[in-house]
């Protein structure tokens, strides 16, 4: 199976040669060059000698695309820009995703496009690898796409960053929209695009109307809903509350899982109602949004190393592992997760393990186990009871909680404040909520945060952790 890389590329030496890196070990890298005059294609020469310099740029990005695209013999083509960067053992992902896409008879590959730096947020799905036949091509002047479209997707992550050669024509996707939607104002996602621009450039009136003319014959739910927030935040930065709060809540209409407008609505309410929307926030996991900018995205491996070895001191949750230890005494344990460095000591007959290789470095102990907490297999052996202490929160919990066999007894913590690691909050309400359909909930015990230690208490108090003990149903 031969794999091909299609790139179009101008005056991007500053950050070309990273992203040339990133793809080494694909077969075929196809570069075409739409007018440099720096050291682009002496860098891109480097790595490839498929670079063509004969187009002409005619201020569209898919005939510029599709020209790359004619030059490539791969039987399938990552789409990758110079200011992109495929993941580590990314190449490997890629060729695995393909072998399983040709199994299943798919022509197409989604791949997780995260912004640099976002710390999770702003996420989005992209379809990037493709195979190449002549029914597939790039469409759209500007923001173009595939004419395809679906939900099947990989474990694959390219991380954009934004290319020093934008600030050199910062007007250029106003100027080819603007364009295109003179020669044809029919057009659906460009004119969703260019009120995106004037919103851009603080112009929120026009950004209204270029969003209620989207939405007059907009078809996509995940693009609609997208634009109503968009609508909502024009109203907000012109004091028009009350239309923002209605435009919000179209949004949420038309997905109530779209946490950034949950959000956005307890952000405009008052006091009362700001709770309530706060805590339906919570509940939700932005899974079919257009654009995720509210950090749902968990955190890689790398993350919780660097965090585990800068502060393995785990003190603070001292009550909380001596209850734990109460509750699991005589049992036979598969603990979850983070808890595993300092569990050990209340909890003899154990086994684990962790998404941190540095929390098992500081564990120092044989009885913990490295294992992808996603696979099933790992759950299989004859445990007792299922430990997640520091887990629900930064993984996927449904995905974690659905490998506990029926009937056997579960005990996680969840807290209650925002951290920059943190998918989600709960309070007491919610994993009532969050859970009733996966656990029959037996007991909640809650830990106020008092100097930087977790005091079992059930006053009232911002800063705690939930200690639940459940049934997996």
């Amino acid at each position: 199976m031969k794999l091909s890389v299609s790139m179009i590329v101008k005056n991007e030496e500053q950050v070309l040669e990273n992203c040339l890196k990133s793809i080494v070990g694909l077969d075929e890298i196809v570069i075409c060059d739409t007018g440099s005059s720096d050291g682009t294609i002496e860098i891109a020469k480097r790595y490839t000698d498929k670079v063509f310099t004969d187009y002409k740029w005619e201020d569209s990005f898919c005939k510029a695309r599709n020209h790359a695209l004619s030059k490539c013999t791969g039987d399938w083509v990552l789409s990758i820009d110079a200011d992109e960067v495929l993941e580590k053992d990314g190449v490997k992902k890629i060729r695995d995703a393909v072998k399983e896409a040709e199994k299943r008879g798919q022509t197409y590959i989604g791949i997780t496009m995260c912004a640099e730096g976002s710390d999770g947020r702003d996420i989005f799905n992209s379809i990037r690898l493709f195979k190449r036949i002549p029914e597939i091509h790039w469409e759209g002047d500007i923001h173009n796409y595939l004419n395809i479209s679906g939900d099947y997707s990989a474990d694959v992550t390219i991380t954009y960053g934004y290319s020093p050669t934008h600030k050199k024509d910062p007007d250029r996707a106003f100027r080819i929209l603007t364009k295109v939607m003179k020669e044809d104002p029919k057009k659906v996602r460009e004119a969703f695009y260019l009120a995106r621009e004037y919103y851009y450039r603080d112009q929120y009136p026009a950004a209204i109307y270029w969003y209620e003319d989207y939405l007059s014959r907009a078809y996509w739910a995940p693009e609609q809903a997208e634009a109503h927030l968009m609508i909502a935040r024009c109203y907000d930065a012109l004091g028009k509350y009350s239309k923002a709060k209605e435009a919000c809540l179209k949004a949420i209409g038309i997905d109530a899982d779209f946490k950034e407008a949950l959000l956005m609505m307890s952000s405009l309410c008052g006091p009362k109602n700001k709770k309530k929307w706060k805590e339906y926030s919570n509940l939700a996991n932005s899974e079919n949004v257009l654009f995720n900018r509210c950090g749902i995205v968990e955190k890689r491996d790398e993350y919780y190393d660097e965090l585990f070895s800068k502060s393995s001191d785990m003190s603070r949750y001292f009550e909380i592992y001596e209850e734990i230890g109460k509750m699991t005494r005589g049992k036979h344990v598969l603990d979850v997760g983070c808890g595993i460095a300092e569990l050990k000591k209340f909890v003899g007959n154990y086994s684990g393990f962790d998404f941190s290789k540095e929390a098992v470095r500081i564990a120092n102990t044989k009885n913990v186990w490295q294992g992808n907490a996603y696979d099933k297999k790992n759950y299989e052996g004859k445990y007792d009871v299922y430990v997640m202490t520091e887990v629900l929160e930064h993984l996927n919990d449904f995905e974690i909680i659905k490998n506990i066999p029926h009937e056997k007894e579960v005990i996680f913590t969840v807290p209650s404040f925002d951290d920059i690691a943190h998918i989600r909050t709960y309070t007491k309400n919610l994993v009532k909520l969050r859970f009733s359909c996966a656990l029959d909930i037996e007991s909640i015990l809650q830990y106020n945060s008092k100097k930087d230690t977790f005091k079992r208490s059930d006053t009232p108090c911002d800063d705690y952790i939930l200690l639940v003990k459940a049934f997996k149903r």
